[in-house]
């Protein structure tokens, strides 16, 4: 019997220290470029203590504190698999990726490895005059983006949802619409105060759907936020024992599980909350990014500015019914885009 030698990925999975939605779509994305034959060589970054406890040791999986030596031993491996960091990007004018991560990449396909691009979305579309993607990524084995928006944007590749959404509680085991008991929301620290409008909009639908509100903050910068939503809008402010992001992660989704919905202009506090079958309701000062990553998977219909909430409010009702078919499709995207991943690298082993 012939035993086929053990195939090296490498993975750098790095993002924002405090987020925890930067966290869970890498989380999702390390598991799909994980499988039998295969060792996943991951470089976090300069990640904290609290970014690290998301990703649990594992006998297939080896950390590395330094780029240099996570980059050491993918140059000296046999056909290696290079899987760019999944996320968003925000290219700037002139190259993207810049020459020394083209570089790196190029190398993996020259080595008659496998290169994958997958779960990447663009900042904002409407800024990419001036930009160049490298053709190295139109080269890459697997190309695909995590919206219709960034792909149209870039001019090639595919796309499939966002990697977060294949995490959460299975459709069969979500809380009854009736025993959901809370309106979550959770805002970001960084744009405009929503007013007064918003403010009673969002009372109001809490009355009519005879629930209490909560706020949480899956970003530590959004805690001071959470606490000022809290006291104005009469709910209240709940909070892990740690922002360590393996509790943190625990703590939110046992939230979004008691939901009936989740209002945010965070990406993640949404899908999350969609995962755990509390119905996201995007709102924002600035929600184009919120609302394509929303559509991708059909729930982009209740996204849309502050001014808004109110009519959202009014269809809410009308809505609910698409949230368990809508997360079962994106799951099944997702789960095709793995297994296009696996057949990539399964033709380089």
């Amino acid at each position: 019997m012939i035993v086929k030698p053990t195939q090296h990925v490498f993975a750098h999975l790095s993002g924002q220290d405090d987020n925890l939605g930067d966290s869970a779509l890498r989380l999702a994305y390390l598991e799909a470029l994980r499988g039998q034959g295969r060792h996943v060589h991951v470089y976090l970054g300069e990640a904290t203590s609290d970014f690290t406890a998301g990703f649990a040791p594992a006998p297939d999986v080896t950390f590395y504190a330094s780029r240099g030596e996570w980059s050491e031993v993918e140059a000296a491996t046999a056909r290696p698999v290079h899987a760019f960091n999944a996320g968003e990007i925000n290219p700037r004018t002139g190259h993207f990726p810049v020459p020394r991560r083209a570089a790196e990449c190029a190398r993996a396909l020259d080595a008659g490895g496998a290169l994958i691009f997958a779960g990447i979305g663009i900042k904002n579309v409407e800024k990419l005059q001036g930009v160049t993607f490298d053709p190295v990524m139109r080269d890459a084995s697997v190309m695909s983006w995590r919206d219709q928006g960034s792909r149209d944007g870039a001019g090639f590749g595919d796309f499939a949802p966002d990697w977060a959404y294949s995490e959460g509680s299975s459709v069969e085991e979500w809380t009854p619409t009736a025993d959901r008991d809370l309106i979550a929301v959770t805002m970001r620290f960084d744009r405009a105060w929503p007013g007064d409008e918003w403010i009673a909009a969002v009372r109001a639908f809490a009355a009519a759907t005879q629930t209490r509100i909560v706020t949480v903050a899956q970003v530590a910068r959004d805690a001071p936020r959470a606490v000022r939503l809290a006291r104005v809008l009469g709910g209240e402010y709940v909070m892990p024992t740690s922002m360590r992001h393996d509790v943190l992660d625990e703590y939110v989704r046992a939230v979004y599980r008691r939901s009936l919905a989740v209002v945010s202009d965070r990406a993640h506090g949404l899908i999350i909350g969609a995962t755990e079958g509390a119905y996201p309701i995007g709102s924002g000062s600035d929600p184009h990014k919120i609302s394509r990553l929303l559509a991708a998977v059909g729930l982009g219909d209740l996204v849309g500015r502050y001014e808004q909430f109110g009519e959202f409010a009014t269809r809410f009702e009308s809505h609910q019914p698409s949230l368990a078919p809508a997360v079962q499709s994106a799951r099944g995207e997702v789960a095709h885009l793995t297994a296009r991943i696996h057949a990539a690298m399964d033709a380089v082993a």
